[in-house]
């Protein structure tokens, strides 16, 4: 399994395999209290045997800082474009809010529903709104709530992504031809 997180500049990403692009709610630089949820997601896809590609938006230092990084969520948008499936987990707190988890979700569930997997604890913070337009999309696009579960034990949700990037991989979606976005973005430069 490879995990693809922000030193990898994003026209090197490759799509070549089933490519999973990890959405939610990212711990901060200045929240070293934190954990990163996203740590016990690459364990889980181990242990499930994933043999593709995580896109986890996160620097490889737990203390870098994302502060003036405009190229980032060009970045992310590139990531979140060309994966076969986004797993948006969900762990809200009311330190780890996810304030562009809320508008990341709306927008992939508008733009490609067909790859989004979604999914938080029960005891997440400040959920309903998220489920119910969850629910109700679900209705309003296939007549019934149930073939778009909301997921809510972090090892069912990733048995739930590795099945949808495999079967988009196989039959849906194949983002390593270049009018899919394989030829990347223009960054723009960073920020002082």
């Amino acid at each position: 399994m490879k995990i693809t997180k922000y030193d990898t500049v994003e026209n090197k990403i490759s799509f070549a395999d089933p490519t999973i692009f990890l959405a939610g709610p990212t711990v901060r630089g200045n929240q070293t209290h934190l954990k990163s949820w996203r740590r016990d997601a690459e364990a889980e896809f181990l242990k499930q045997g994933f043999d593709g590609q995580l896109i986890a938006p996160e620097f490889p230092d737990r203390f870098a800082s994302d502060q003036k990084r405009y190229d980032l969520p060009v970045w992310e948008f590139y990531g979140l474009k060309c994966s076969h499936c986004i797993l948006f987990w969900i762990p809200r707190t009311r330190e780890l809010i996810g304030l562009t988890t809320n508008h990341e979700i709306g927008y992939w569930m508008a733009r490609h529903r067909d790859k989004v997997i979604y999914g938080r604890p029960k005891d997440a913070y400040r959920m309903e709104y998220l489920d119910i337009m969850w629910v109700q999309d679900s209705k309003d696009r296939m007549g019934r709530a149930d073939k778009c579960p909301i997921y809510s034990k972090l090892e069912d949700t990733v048995s739930a992504a590795i099945q949808k990037a495999k079967y988009n991989f196989d039959f849906v979606f194949n983002c390593s031809q270049p009018e899919a976005g394989q030829k990347g973005l223009n960054l723009p430069e960073k920020r002082d």
